[in-house]
C-alpha cells in the first residue's frame, strides 16, 4: 500500500484535534488504503497538495467510521407512511448488502486482485 498521507500531514491540514490520538494510526492506513485503491497504486516523489488534502478529509472521515461504512445496498425506491407506520425500502436489482471493513480489505488487496475476476489473459509467445 502506497502511503499518500501521515498523521502529521492530517495534524497540519486539520488541526490536531481531528480525532482521538489512538484512532489516528488506524484513520490514515484506512484512508491510503482508499487512495491507494482509487489511485491505482500510483506513487510521488512529492504528493501532490490535493492528493494530501483528500487524504486528510478521508482520514477524518475513517476516524468517524464512515469511510468504510456497512451500507445495505443500492436503494432504487422508499416509501414511508406516517398514519399506519409502514416503510418500505426496495433496493437495486443486483444490490446487496456489504460491510465496511470488506470494504477495507479489498482495497488493501486490489494490488494483487485479478482485476478480470476469474478470467486468465494469455499471451503467445
Amino acid at each position: 500500500m502506497a502511503q499518500y498521507i501521515t498523521v502529521t500531514d492530517v495534524d497540519t491540514q486539520l488541526g490536531s484535534d481531528w480525532a482521538e490520538p489512538a484512532a489516528k494510526d488506524r484513520a490514515v492506513r484506512q484512508a491510503n488504503a482508499w487512495l491507494t485503491a482509487k489511485l491505482s497504486g500510483r506513487e510521488f516523489d512529492t504528493v501532490p497538495t490535493p492528493i494530501i488534502e483528500a487524504g486528510a478529509e478521508l482520514a477524518q472521515m475513517a476516524a468517524n467510521g464512515t469511510l468504510y461504512a456497512d451500507s445495505d445496498g443500492d436503494v432504487k425506491r422508499e416509501s414511508v407512511e406516517a398514519d399506519t407506520v409502514s416503510v418500505e425500502t426496495e433496493y437495486q436489482d443486483g444490490s446487496r448488502a456489504v460491510q465496511g471493513a470488506l470494504l477495507y480489505v479489498l482495497d488493501l488487496l486490489k494490488p494483487w486482485l485479478n482485476p478480470y475476476g476469474s478470467v486468465t489473459l494469455l499471451k503467445r509467445l
